[in-house]
């Protein structure tokens, strides 16, 4: 065979090659894959005394059985609610590979907290006291995970802190949006204020409480890390103004096209604001919605395992897969 020949039989075959990998990547691309739980777990129940806000903070702790390092949410849940009102999320990414640490805030009913509703100004007081309570805790949490591992043997130089998550439902998601770079304004008066907390580098938001009276006009403008959020088309909540109609339902918050970071936005179809009473709260209408827990716990690891463990292959599911044909058309993910 001649040197051309043998050339253009080498320029062939490399071409095929190349076309292969290009549908193989394209095939693969499209694809959303889900994770599976490689862990069994434990929980620990304690209090930590803070004594800043002179209180015994609850908190809950889920966490993987192993023996490498294991990187750490801080999770906060929604108002009224508690710690471990939300086992299906936590300690499914407890099996993941993640330790879920669970305060419990001043706000919850379990604690005796009542929500002062008949005088706006004394609402919005009240407001601005939890909301700052509750961006303390979370950063009291992080502060105390020296102790924590103390108090948890199993955990003893197991928690990774370089990629620490902020992660909450509701409420607990403007928390963890405000310890994320969010500017908090106050109603009374318009005086704007930042968190200073930097140790955050990925947000979690499971039904995020669309505009609330402390958000600024454009809330996204200071989160700069990588965010999910996980909502439904029934998502609706009688607590904040602007939510009653949930009108980031549909679509994603203009806002966010306006981040210098990647937001990607699943939408559940059929998904309510507690998931049937699955989260949250237990004495809402029902029936449970175990699919649309499974789908926002499963894309949401998916997002975790991208971000926080540099995973490549959810790396590509969460930027290009195509969540609608893994959930047969229950959900869809949107990046923006």
């Amino acid at each position: 065979m001649s040197w051309a020949s043998k050339k253009r039989t080498f320029l062939i075959i490399f071409a095929l090659l190349c076309l292969s990998a290009i549908q193989s990547c394209s095939v693969l691309d499209n694809e959303f894959s889900f994770s599976e739980p490689k862990y069994d777990i434990k929980t620990a129940e304690f209090s930590l005394e803070f004594r800043k806000l002179n209180k015994q903070l609850p908190v809950r702790v889920s966490y993987p059985i192993g023996q490498t390092r294991f990187p750490v949410i801080v999770f906060s849940h929604g108002n009224g609610s508690k710690g471990d009102m939300y086992k299906g999320f936590t300690d499914y990414w407890a099996k993941h590979g993640y330790v879920v640490i669970q305060p419990t805030h001043v706000d919850s009913t379990s604690l005796g907290f009542v929500t002062k509703r008949d005088n706006m100004r004394e609402m919005y007081q009240q407001m601005l006291f939890v909301t700052d309570s509750r961006r303390e805790d979370m950063s009291f949490i992080v502060d105390s995970l020296d102790s924590i591992e103390e108090l948890v043997p199993d955990l003893e130089n197991k928690l990774d802190t370089t990629k620490l998550v902020a992660a909450g439902h509701s409420m607990g998601a403007a928390t963890a949006m405000i310890v994320a770079g969010m500017t908090l304004v106050n109603p009374m008066d318009g005086y704007e204020e930042t968190s200073n907390e930097t140790r955050f580098k990925v947000l979690l938001m499971i039904s995020d409480p669309g505009t609330m009276a402390l958000m600024p006009e454009d809330p996204w403008k200071g989160v700069k890390v990588p965010t999910l959020i996980s909502t439904g088309t029934k998502d609706f909540s009688d607590v904040g103004s602007g939510r009653i109609n949930a009108p980031f339902k549909y679509e994603v918050p203009k806002s966010m096209n306006r981040s210098f970071a990647p937001h990607h936005y699943v939408l559940i179809d059929g998904a309510d604001h507690y998931l049937g009473g699955l989260i949250c709260r237990t004495d809402v209408p029902g029936p449970p919605q175990h699919e649309a827990l499974e789908i926002a716990a499963s894309a949401s690891t998916t997002f975790l395992n991208a971000y926080v463990k540099n995973d490549i292959n959810a790396w590509r599911s969460i930027r290009f897969g195509n969540l609608s044909e893994a959930t047969d058309g229950k959900a869809s993910i949107a990046l923006k």
